[in-house]
């Protein structure tokens, strides 16, 4: 197997791992306060994960990592990134969040450009335009739509701009630490972020704790921590590892599908409007990061051509 379609394989395991996440969290938030499920989404998550590695006698050179380093990227990158996720499915809807996911490829070039590690190109910005335009649409939704405009996307957005963030740091200062035991780490650090963060906003009376594992809320739980957070995580360290971020972000496009399915099996519906919008989101995601002529170049660290 080549490591371009290594890539591609984890990238499509990753997005379909990941888009289950949107609509699970949507109904855990019926009896969880968003601060403490996101800290159980990725405490839970590095635990279980470390566990297995455990179990199945799995070791590791881990005296060479870079730990500050790995402990300050994960803290950040991956606390912030999932509580801004899980605010922004408690206060937009699973849809939403996930279309907004799709412009991650748009945020890794910009980050790419003003690093100056990637360069504007026609496509590129062409390909901005037409996702800006499928936004616009998101955004013009009518509000009473089941999955109209709410809000809560604004946190979506700052997810993925964190997530981004983290991915590329990971992927270029994180080298050395292979992607499971870099899963581990980086989702422990995040939720030793968020806990003391969700107990000072108990305390102060901004959030109540709230949680609750009766009934299909273990399962839930159960699904979201190990195969949704922490599993879908290793597919993407892997995946960026051998696609770099821009071009790995490409199967982030196919997560709204993902969820529409899901939607639409349990009852749910859509406007032509945020059909309309999540295909140009991701026609403009596609045109960022594939040449005209089909043949796209080599990938370097951060996915540049």
């Amino acid at each position: 197997m080549t490591r371009r379609l290594e890539g591609n394989s984890y990238g499509l395991a990753y997005g379909v791992l990941w888009s289950t996440g949107f609509p699970v969290t949507y109904l855990l938030l019926e009896a969880w306060d968003p601060y403490t499920l996101a800290a159980a989404r990725i405490g839970l998550a590095g635990l279980l994960l470390a566990l297995a590695a455990y179990l199945v006698g799995q070791r590791y050179l881990w005296r060479t990592w870079p730990w500050r380093r790995a402990v300050l990227i994960g803290g950040i990158g991956v606390g912030i990134s999932t509580v801004m996720l899980t605010l922004g499915v408690k206060y937009s809807n699973p849809v939403n969040a996930a279309v907004l996911s799709t412009t991650l490829p748009l945020v890794s070039a910009v980050m790419g450009i003003t690093l100056k590690e990637e360069k504007i190109s026609p496509r590129l910005a062409m390909g901005i335009g037409i996702a800006v335009l499928g936004g616009v649409l998101i955004v013009l939704s009518a509000a009473e739509q089941e999955f109209g405009w709410r809000g809560g996307e604004a946190f979506a957005m700052v997810s993925v701009a964190t997530w981004t963030w983290f991915s590329r740091a990971s992927t270029a200062k994180l080298s050395t630490i292979p992607p499971y035991p870099r899963a581990v780490i980086t989702m422990l650090s995040g939720a030793l972020v968020l806990i003391p963060v969700t107990v000072l906003l108990n305390l102060v009376g901004v959030s109540e704790i709230a949680w609750s594992i009766e009934g299909w809320n273990l399962f839930w739980i159960l699904w979201l921590c190990p195969i949704a957070a922490g599993v879908s995580l290793v597919f993407w360290l892997r995946s960026a590892e051998c696609l770099g971020v821009t071009i790995a972000a490409i199967h982030i496009n196919l997560v709204p599908f993902y969820v529409i399915v899901i939607a639409f099996v349990s009852g749910g519906r859509l406007s032509s409007y945020q059909i309309i919008g999540a295909c140009l989101v991701v026609a403009g995601a596609v045109v960022t990061q594939v040449r005209l002529s089909g043949t796209p170049g080599r990938p370097g660290s951060t996915g540049r051509p």
